[in-house]
């Protein structure tokens, strides 16, 4: 009666280990990764024989990024003379893929990337000439403001440093990675004949991000930048920016947002200081094993200026699409629409603005991977903006046609 009494025990206790067992599992296949450790943590705790719960415990410590302990629990399976020559195999690649994650990131905790692009660019609309020169009362505009075209030169150049730390942050049952990214660059356009239009601008950004692989990804960025534009200091910028990223199947789903101080330093652009904030969402899909991709986003925005005739607020959409249509080539077509509603009235019409803009984006570009060229990449590309108003003065088109060579070092 006591045996049997104690088999009885013995089976009650070996259901309850294979239930948790399966339960840990479970849970880390459904993204529950600290949960499930705890799980399998303890069914090994109970009987320390079960190899089988030591090496899923290995691969859970491994996706919560743990290295030190799944080397640990792996090697524990590795050792044990019971263990099968076919489940050895299996071990020694998973250890292999543990020592090589281990060691890159250990190699790398600091990653610097130069870059430079050198392009050329024809636009017809340089000064954003209006599509009509009458004002109300039969008044004309002057020649100056018409649409010019002219041609230009455009260099960017910069580097980024991305320091991957070693931290694992648990947000949740998510272990991530914690890095932060600095960059500087430097953007001049320069115009050949209409240099009063050349825009030139010191960028420095930087912030934390975080990385959850397979799962999420977030970044807050801190950004300033200096513009010239010809010989005259513009102003500054200043922004934060966070945004979030989740990787579904196929697809991304993202969430920004900006809040942006605009200063300006002509006394032509009195009124103009102004905060910006815009949030927005946007999806992207991966079709045909990523030969097209496709995104489409929506924001809205609102900005509040020292002058009620630049305050203003609307939202702004996207749709767009990228193929890759030939070895290391693609081609791309993108559609936004942007509207705005201003508060104050203008000047001579008295009446507040109110305005839409379409724009359309056509390119092409091209990686090089062998060869002088090999790590260029040539693009090239069109886009036509047509904005339309209730203030004729704000209504105009415009094409800009360019193509550029860069690279990353």
């Amino acid at each position: 009666m006591t045996i049997a009494g104690l088999s009885s025990v013995s089976a009650q206790e070996s259901a309850d280990a294979e239930k948790l067992f399966k339960e840990g599992i479970f849970l880390r296949e459904q993204g529950q990764i600290f949960n499930s450790i705890n799980a399998l943590e303890t069914v090994l705790t109970n009987d320390p024989t079960l190899q089988r719960a030591r090496l899923e415990l290995a691969v859970a410590y491994f996706r919560a990024l743990n290295y030190e302990q799944a080397s640990k629990q792996a090697q524990r399976v590795l050792d044990d003379p019971k263990t099968p020559e076919t489940v050895r195999l299996a071990v020694l690649t998973f250890l292999a893929q543990i020592k090589r994650d281990e060691a890159a990131l250990a190699a790398n905790p600091h990653n610097f990337e130069p870059s430079i692009s050198l392009g050329a660019m024809y636009d017809n609309n340089v000064n954003v000439g209006p599509s009509g020169t009458t004002l109300p009362g039969g008044l004309v505009l002057t020649p100056g403001s018409s649409p010019k075209s002219d041609w230009a030169s455009v260099l960017q150049a910069g580097v980024t440093h991305t320091y991957n730390s070693p931290l694992v942050i648990p947000f949740g049952q998510t272990p991530t990675r914690l890095i932060w990214q600095s960059s500087a660059g430097y953007y001049h356009k320069g115009y050949v004949n209409m240099t009063d239009f050349n825009l030139t601008a010191l960028t420095f950004a930087t912030g934390p991000g975080f990385i959850a692989p397979n799962s999420w990804r977030a970044k807050l960025n801190f950004q300033v930048d200096n513009l010239r534009l010809g010989s005259e200091q513009l102003g500054l910028y200043s922004s934060v920016a966070p945004t979030a990223t989740w990787q579904l199947k196929n697809g991304e789903l993202t969430v920004d947002g900006l809040a942006l101080h605009k200063r300006f330093d002509r006394k032509i652009d009195d009124g103009r200081d102004s905060n910006y904030f815009s949030a927005g969402l946007s999806y992207g899909h991966l079709f045909f094993t990523g030969k097209l991709a496709a995104q489409v986003g929506v924001k809205g925005f609102n900005e509040k200026a020292d002058l009620e005739r630049f305050t203003n607020r609307g939202w702004e959409g996207f749709i767009g699409a990228n193929v890759a249509a030939w070895t290391n080539g693609s081609v791309y077509g993108r559609y936004s629409y942007r509207t705005a509603r201003y508060d104050g009235v203008e000047p001579i019409f008295a009446v507040a603005r109110e305005e839409f803009e379409d724009r359309y984006e056509v390119g092409a570009g091209h990686n090089f991977k062998e060869g002088l060229m090999k790590d260029w990449k040539l693009s090239g590309n069109w886009v036509r903006s047509e904005a339309h108003a209730n203030v004729s003065i704000y209504t105009y088109q415009r094409e800009v046609l360019s193509v550029n060579l860069a690279r990353s070092f």
